[in-house]
């Protein structure tokens, strides 16, 4: 096993999320501007499995997203070197054509990769933000080539927000 870009310590100072809401364990390569590699593990013990579903364990569609909503979130913070300002904070603004190919279930490594596609300037902000990602998740093991049809795959847009 090779180590990581980023420690599950690192993710969790990059990201604004805490837990039980961090879905990102550890960065595997991380190209500022262009992609990022990320993993989670998915145990039985989280807190969802609870009622998604007793009987056979699903992790949640929207929990996948939220994980690649963080490493598209760790992505933009590398990228302009400053990350997020207090009061600052990325969320999803649209997601378009996601597909879920196969459960994920405890035992299961989720491996998350984004491509940058574009990036755009917000006039009123003078901030560089993420507007475009191809995304695409597979379970471990599966290369590259195989991950949009193993798990899911979307495109995303992401929006800088101010808190006033």
């Amino acid at each position: 096993m090779t180590t990581p870009l980023m420690t599950f310590e690192d993710v969790r100072a990059a990201l604004k999320q805490r837990l039980p809401m961090i879905m990102v364990d550890t960065v595997i390569s991380l190209e500022p501007g262009k992609s990022i590699r990320t993993t989670k593990n998915v145990t039985g013990s989280e807190i969802q499995f609870l009622g998604h579903f007793p009987e056979y364990a699903v992790m949640p569609g929207t929990l996948i997203v939220e994980a690649i909503g963080q490493s598209a979130s760790i992505l933009f913070s590398k990228t302009t070197g400053t990350g997020t300002q207090p009061g600052e904070f990325l969320v999803l603004g649209s997601i378009n054509e996601m597909r879920f190919l196969v459960p994920v279930v405890p035992g299961n490594r989720l491996e998350i990769e984004i491509q940058a596609v574009s990036y755009t300037h917000l006039d009123v902000y003078k901030r560089q933000v993420l507007v475009v990602a191809e995304s695409a998740s597979a379970m471990g093991g599966v290369s590259l080539r195989e991950w949009c049809v193993r798990c899911c795959s979307a495109w995303l847009c992401g929006i800088l927000c101010r808190r006033r």
